[in-house]
């Protein structure tokens, strides 16, 4: 279903810039979309046309099949369904406390102070913000404020949320619980838009990827599709994400084969074809050019030894010292270790009790029954049920890739997701078993 449309969408600023010159656009419900290009491309002014802050000069912008209109009544109904959370998030706080810029929605929509009262709660909560919420914002980290500006717009319950440039002037740290955070909203049902100059976000990221320049369309499409189009990338001055660029130079080694992968899992895939006969290694001692080594896996590593009992045997390509990588060719044998399992544990959202309705114990002593070499948590609740329950993670952010990742290696994952992220994971998995070479076992399990 189209949530958003565009037609022929035209509008100049009155110092004659073009900002938008015809575009033509369509956004399906629940998707994550990302527009790049460089600045002044037109991505903030088409973000201002969609919720109608500014209004076409010419064109029209359809929001569920109907075309937007300009009153005050109607644009006061618009912007509570598309919010926008601005790239600079102090133009967007200036409330007394958290709770206050949150609460200027719901009490601009004429709800009850008590139906304010819990709804900026349960907002709150479900983004983890709580212990925040008499603060000043201008005390918060950048990150916070950021949570917090998500916040104001969530809290009016939008079924669409763009947000210009989302990561700037985060650290890395803040980064991850953003995107975590629109990775939850959209799993429950949001559209979220957001502009990024992030190549390697955008790739990694979005369903769908549009590309402008000029004020124009210049292309769209899936990002592997987007990604993997040299010649797109040099007119748009958009450089390759990472991803692509090792793989490109992993094929031309001949270390990899396939199509342009868009993240690490799609990557270490490419690399596992029996065909291909090189193989990076941790050297285990001193190793010296073409010299005959045996391979082996250590922990889900492979490693490279002067002993040759192992499976596998190959030719160094290069000098390493031990603790180093290196590349060994003319692989011959199996180096395929077992693939460990993931075990998914469902937590209950906080809107339907969090933590609060989860037995601990119960946790623990899941933990402490079997062995599990990785643990992961995503989503709200599922992070302070961790904390509960004396639960370290391993990782919180990127999830999903990273459980594969290490269940590939033969490492056997737990993995705690809030809500029907659970269900998430589960279907993530049966999806790279389609595709992969080796099967992954994934079982949910509630408490």
């Amino acid at each position: 279903m189209v949530i958003i449309e565009t037609r022929d969408l035209k509008y100049a600023y009155p110092d004659g810039t073009q900002a938008i010159d015809g575009i033509d656009i369509t956004i399906e419900t629940g998707k994550k979309i990302a527009f790049v290009g460089p600045n002044g491309s037109g991505k903030s002014t088409l973000f201002l046309l969609f919720n109608g802050t500014l209004k076409p000069q010419h064109g029209e912008v359809l929001f569920h099949d109907r075309s937007l209109h300009y009153d005050s009544r109607s644009l006061n109904e618009i912007r509570k369904q598309i919010g926008i959370v601005f790239q600079n998030s102090n133009d967007q706080l200036f409330a007394p406390t958290v709770y206050h810029d949150v609460a200027f929605g719901p009490v601009n929509l004429g709800l009850t102070e008590e139906e304010v009262e819990s709804c900026v709660t349960r907002t709150l909560e479900s983004m983890g913000l709580t212990e925040l919420r008499d603060k000043p914002p201008h005390h918060l980290s950048s990150g916070q404020k950021k949570k917090v500006a998500i916040a104001g717009v969530v809290a009016m319950e939008p079924d669409v949320i763009i947000l210009d440039e989302p990561l700037s002037n985060l650290d890395p740290a803040g980064a991850s619980e953003i995107m975590e955070l629109l990775n939850e909203l959209k799993h429950l049902g949001k559209t979220i838009i957001i502009s990024t100059h992030d190549v390697d976000l955008a790739s990694r990221w979005a369903d769908v990827v549009y590309v402008l320049k000029g004020g124009q369309i210049y292309s769209s499409g899936h990002p592997s599709r987007i990604f993997s189009d040299r010649a797109l990338m040099e007119h748009t001055k958009l450089k390759l994400p990472a991803i692509v660029e090792t793989f490109r130079e992993f094929e031309a080694r001949g270390i990899a084969e396939g199509h342009a992968p868009m993240t690490l899992l799609d990557l270490m895939d490419s690399m596992e074809s029996p065909y291909i006969g090189v193989r990076c290694a941790v050297a285990d001692c001193d190793i010296q050019k073409r010299q005959q080594v045996g391979l082996c896996m250590r922990e889900g590593t492979i490693v490279a030894a002067l002993y040759s009992e192992q499976e596998a045997t190959g030719k160094a390509l290069s000098d390493a010292a031990a603790g180093d990588e290196v590349l060994v060719e003319n692989v011959r044998g199996s180096l395929l270790s077992k693939t460990g399992r993931i075990l998914v544990v469902q937590i209950p959202r906080v809107i339907e009790g969090g933590s609060k309705n989860v037995d601990i114990e119960e946790v623990q002593a899941l933990l402490n029954g079997a062995t599990f070499d990785k643990v992961g948590a995503m989503g709200t609740s599922a992070k302070v049920t961790a904390a509960k329950a004396g639960i370290h993670p391993d990782f919180d952010v990127d999830v999903i890739q990273s459980a594969m990742l290490s269940a590939l290696r033969g490492l056997d994952c737990l993995v705690l997701a809030s809500g029907g992220m659970a269900e998430l994971v589960k279907k993530r998995v049966d999806e790279r078993n389609q595709g992969g070479n080796r099967h992954i076992q994934c079982s949910i399990e509630k408490v």
